[in-house]
């Protein structure tokens, strides 16, 4: 299921807040993303997640990279989730 959810389908919740993990920085679950669905590295997945953050028009993205979801606004929250649904390279999205 983890493989048809990475590669076929992504999907953006309307509440960020409680689809992001507290305890974790944006950068380390969109990361984390990308190591499970693209096998990169860690500072590989890194830098990619930079570029997600930027392509979602996210600024200051370096910065944005080390603060934790609560640190954001609402709107950028759903930047975050659709940057994190985007980084899998999907052949859908499904906005809920």
């Amino acid at each position: 299921m983890r493989r048809v959810r990475g590669a076929d389908l992504a999907m953006i919740f309307q509440e960020p807040m409680t689809s992001l993990n507290p305890v974790f920085t944006i950068g380390e679950q969109i990361a984390e993303s990308l190591r499970l669905h693209q096998g990169l590295g860690r500072e590989e997945a890194l830098r990619a997640a930079k570029r997600m953050l930027d392509q979602v028009r996210i600024p200051q993205a370096e910065e944005m990279l080390s603060r934790y979801p609560h640190q954001l606004s609402g709107g950028m929250r759903t930047r975050v989730m659709i940057a994190m649904a985007l980084s899998c390279r999907p052949a859908g999205v499904d906005s809920r």
